[in-house]
């Protein structure tokens, strides 16, 4: 047998390989200009010259990038139209044109949320890169688009809409090219949905409505909002019954759509729906009108400013949003209505602020999935900002959570489906041993977040306790037990599934449970690095290798807590690289070097659609430089 030929290939320098084989974790031979796995693969080969580029600079390269795109299209169209010839940049779309120059929308077009996959990235100059280093180059405060745009912070701007209507004639109108919504692939140019300008004095067309609808239950998952979506139809046959949404929540979900668009036009507006989201919130709290749905509202508005960078601001509306829940008995939620009598409402406790009985068993789900989106929002974005919860967690009782856990159903469910009939408190799932059930329920997914997000807040209060008493070791003792308990009943995390054929290609909700579950395993041993966060790291970063580009759009936005810090306990590990504890030999200290950087590449991939994630990769990059530099003495 012939023995192989010793390859003599030098192994490239950190930072030589190629952007794309990069943000792929491919191995690269720094081929310049095209390395071997993208000439493979065909696709667009970038190289970091490590010089920092001027905003003037991204800028002419990304309208020179435009530039080409267009001149691209023109000819895939047969040269039908040039930049000279007067046609309507609309034709790009290729939808036909009425004598005013704009778009016919065909009525056979129906939108929905799988058309929405991801962004197109050739649209909007080239690709990702240069979209993630314009979101990682700003201000930690700024929006993703960059600081002059003026919509970073739309609630510290007087607003007037007449300023957001752009004369098409002017040097700061936006092309009509980019005024689409691209959610789709350039395959199918056609099909792009189209989002007409619109006059912010005048109603939202129907058009619109249907499209910031469409992209928001698409993206609903990541703001925790699992209530029903039937309310939401635009026929009038929902409304009639009394179950319109109250415009504060509407215009919440359309701020929410335009964030999710990513489109420079949905960015233009965002303002818009902001400012009308807090004066519709005002308006119902005077009046007393729906405010299951202002506090819904509520919860939307702070999860859009935590995301962008604006936690304080997202912790008022989080802890408003909280207090009135509990003003309004929602953690209490205990008695149901009869099953076989619709129009015969059990009677509701007394609370504090007066709301009218739950027409039906679908009203009573609604305001079971309103209350833990409140109890979400409130626990994981607390531990991201590092402030106290709002909701009340004790065993008096006029505190104490006894609303039950959301179900698949109008039914609702009691919480004892996984607990056992005694967990009937979020303290108490902490304190019980599990009842194995065949109910399906038991791993509802609205269930199993809400679950995850009370194991998740309560490590961290854990971990980040001064006092290590005897009820302290207790208290940690019986949380072990507990997650312990609950990762068991977990459904396993498969990564890709061959049958979804848009993205996200994975179980996004299950990914964020199954990341959760094993950053409060690392609250748990922070003080104690060993085993149980060596083992716990690496079951994270290998969910990260999992991820495919078209994922991170969809990803639980806490992920991005989650993984600063699981980043600051490799950060950790770097004291006791190499060493062996108990049975386990740490890594050295190059492969945490490794791991570090997959993180921080997957937090500034994030970044690109929760600016939060570039400034806590900023943060983490930080904190390494400064305990390489304590190691280096």
């Amino acid at each position: 047998m012939p023995s192989r030929k010793p390859t003599s290939a030098v192994p490239l320098q950190r930072g030589s390989a190629c952007l794309s084989c990069r943000r792929r974790k491919l191995k690269c031979d720094g081929t310049r200009p095209i390395c071997t796995q993208c000439t493979k693969m065909t696709r667009e080969c970038e190289y970091d010259d490590k010089k920092q580029k001027s905003r003037t600079q991204k800028l002419k390269e990304k309208l020179s990038m435009l530039e080409q795109r267009l001149r691209e299209l023109e000819a895939e169209n047969g040269g039908a139209m040039s930049p000279d010839s007067g046609s309507d940049s609309n034709s790009l779309l290729g939808l036909p044109l009425t004598q005013n120059s704009s778009p016919e929308i065909p009525a056979a077009l129906s939108l929905s949320p799988t058309m929405f996959p991801v962004l197109d990235s050739d649209l909007l100059g080239g690709n990702f890169d240069n979209l993630f280093d314009n979101a990682w180059s700003s201000s930690s405060g700024s929006s993703l688009y960059g600081n002059n745009s003026g919509y970073g912070t739309p609630g510290n701007m007087e607003l007037d809409p007449s300023t957001l209507l752009l004369d098409d004639d002017s040097d700061q109108a936006i092309p009509p090219f980019l005024e689409m919504s691209p959610f789709s692939s350039l395959a199918s140019t056609s099909e792009f949905p189209y989002m007409p300008r619109w006059n912010p004095q005048e109603p939202l067309p129907y058009e619109s409505k249907k499209i910031l609808l469409d992209i928001f239950l698409a993206h609903r998952h990541q703001c925790w909002f699992d209530g029903s979506v039937e309310r939401f139809s635009l026929s009038n046959t929902a409304h009639q019954f009394g179950f319109e949404p109250h415009p504060s929540l509407m215009n919440a979900v359309y701020l929410l759509a335009c964030h999710f668009a990513r489109s420079p036009y949905c960015t233009e507006i965002e303002p818009v729906f902001f400012s009308r989201t807090l004066h519709e919130i005002t308006v119902a709290l005077d009046n007393s009108d729906r405010l299951v749905d202002v506090v819904q509202a509520s919860c939307l508005l702070a999860v859009y400013l935590y995301i962008n960078c604006r936690s304080l601001e997202g912790y008022c509306h989080s802890f408003s949003a909280a207090r009135l829940a509990v003003g309004l008995g929602m953690h209490q939620i205990k008695r149901f209505l009869p099953l076989d009598d619709m129009n015969g409402a059990a009677v509701e406790d007394i609370t504090p602020i007066p709301i009218p009985p739950p027409r039906d068993r679908a009203e009573v789900a609604d305001r079971i999935s309103a209350f833990w989106q409140v109890f979400m929002v409130d626990r994981c974005w607390s531990v991201a900002s590092g402030l106290p919860v709002a909701l009340p967690d004790g065993d008096c009782p006029q505190v104490r959570i006894t609303t039950p856990w959301p179900s698949s159903s109008f039914d609702p469910v009691p919480p004892t489906t996984l607990f056992g009939a005694a967990a009937n408190t979020v303290s108490e799932l902490f304190e019980h041993q599990p009842v194995i059930s065949l109910e399906s329920d038991a791993l509802h997914m609205p269930t199993l977040r809400a679950k995850a997000a009370a194991f998740y807040e309560r490590t961290y209060r854990l971990a980040s306790a001064s006092k290590k008493s005897d009820v302290y070791w207790a208290d940690h003792h019986s949380a072990e037990l507990a997650l312990q308990r609950f990762s068991m009943n977990l459904p396993a995390f498969v990564g890709y599934e061959a049958w979804r054929t848009t993205a996200p290609l994975i179980d996004v909700d299950l990914f964020a449970v199954h990341t959760m579950m094993h950053v409060a395993t690392l609250h748990l041993y922070k003080d104690s690095p060993g085993p149980e966060t060596f083992q716990a790291g690496n079951l994270v970063l290998s969910y990260i290798r999992q991820l495919n580009d078209g994922d991170y759009e969809y990803l639980d936005p806490i992920l991005s807590s989650c993984w600063s810090t699981t980043a600051r306990a490799y950060i950790q590990m770097m004291k006791i690289a190499g060493h062996q504890i108990e049975s386990v030999v740490m890594y050295s200290l190059s492969v945490i070097e490794q791991e570090l950087e997959v993180i921080l590449n997957a937090m500034k991939t994030l970044s690109a659609f929760f600016p939060l994630s570039g400034d806590h990769a900023m943060k983490v990059e930080q904190e390494a430089a400064h305990a390489r530099t304590n190691l280096a003495l």
